[in-house]
């Protein structure tokens, strides 16, 4: 029992991130006229189904992904009578192009809303509130102590760890006037940050001003007015999404290692570890991962959403289909392809967990 509650969390999540880019499909079909014969959350044997007029909706056992079957999809479904009006490949690269892009932009818009959300109900963010000192580093022979609140620095407001961190990093060698709250009254401290040089996540070097702190267990809330809460998510989204093809750049490159690459079992845990800590941060997630999946489905890469629209859109420019049988080549070496990809991360996940270590600590017991 305690493991399906575990689970649970990251079921709900991934359940309402498939139903939602689906439903995008699903919706665009019905706007166009294409007939959908099957609706699935889930792939394999059905748990369970409910046949509508002209659509069957299923739930199916495994939840890593879900689809929605027009009528007509494929040549080889079109029988010697020819398309029918309701089919997909019936209709203009025009209208194919939308639909098959309706799931990417549900996923964006989900993840937007929540992202408002989030900021309208309050995002828990860590203060800037110090919580320890690293020995070595210049805040240890200066007057900050733990438990120590910062107000300002150089002058500037801060309230959160993230403003506090960026202050003292962009400061430059220079000495930085800290003013701190202590037992209720204010005091200001001076300290000669030490300079050093450090990588980032796609290994870019910076030179970065440092003093030693270490953040406390106290979070502030990040909270805005609703008009100013829709100007955040917009820019947060924004953001997300270009550190995201910036990453797939890197990853494509080989400047990042393909180990910072988490797949299903990853987000499992997260999901789990992330419910723990209250329905902002699970939405604060979900609003995460609805992006990470709408960014992943723009690859121009078969099977996925982006390899349909990357085949509409040369039809669209060149006025000529390409070759059936050159589509269903790369879309099936595509599919290769994804499954070596989720092998390939799935090994990470259960990697990143320790889970092989505890294999053999299992079998050497």
């Amino acid at each position: 029992m305690p493991m399906i509650l575990n689970l649970l969390p990251a079921l709900i999540v991934l359940g309402v991130l498939i139903f939602i880019h689906e439903l995008g499909h699903f919706l665009a079909c019905k706007l166009y006229g294409v007939k959908v014969e099957k609706f699935s959350i889930g792939f394999g044997p059905e748990i369970f189904h409910y046949q509508g007029k002209e659509t069957r909706y299923a739930i199916s056992v495994i939840p890593l992904g879900g689809f929605v079957k027009p009528s007509g999809e494929s040549h080889e479904e079109v029988g010697a009578e020819g398309l029918k009006p309701h089919d997909f490949l019936a209709k203009g690269p025009g209208v194919r192009f939308v639909i098959a892009a309706a799931g990417i932009v549900m996923n964006f818009a989900l993840a937007y809303v929540l992202f408002a959300a989030v900021f309208i109900l309050g995002r828990p963010i860590l203060s800037s509130k110090i919580g320890g000192l690293v020995e070595g580093y210049p805040a240890t022979a200066s007057q900050l102590k733990a438990g120590d609140r910062v107000l300002d620095v150089n002058g500037g407001r801060v309230t959160t760890w993230r403003e506090l961190t960026e202050a003292i990093q962009t400061s430059g060698e220079g000495e930085i006037t800290f003013h701190i709250e202590r037992g209720g009254g204010s005091q200001a401290v001076r300290v000669i940050p030490k300079v050093e040089e450090v990588s980032d996540a796609f290994g870019k070097k910076h030179r970065l001003s440092r003093i030693g702190i270490l953040p406390s267990d106290e979070y502030a809330l990040e909270k805005y007015a609703p008009k100013r809460a829709l100007r955040e998510a917009g820019v947060t989204l924004a953001n997300f999404t270009l550190l995201t093809f910036k990453s797939i750049g890197y990853l494509a490159t080989g400047r990042l290692s393909m180990k910072a690459v988490s797949g299903p079992i990853g987000i499992f845990a997260i999901a789990s570890k992330t419910a723990k800590l209250g329905i902002v941060h699970l939405m604060q997630l979900t609003a995460l991962l609805s992006a990470s999946l709408a960014i992943f489905n723009v690859l121009p890469f078969p099977p996925l959403d982006g390899g349909l629209l990357f085949f509409t859109l040369i039809e669209w420019v060149a006025r000529k289909q390409v070759s059936f049988r050159m589509q269903d080549w790369v879309t099936k070496a595509g599919f290769a392809l994804l499954m070596l990809l989720m092998v390939f991360v799935m090994y990470n996940d259960l990697a990143n967990l320790a889970f092989f270590e505890r294999i053999k600590d299992w079998i050497h017991r």
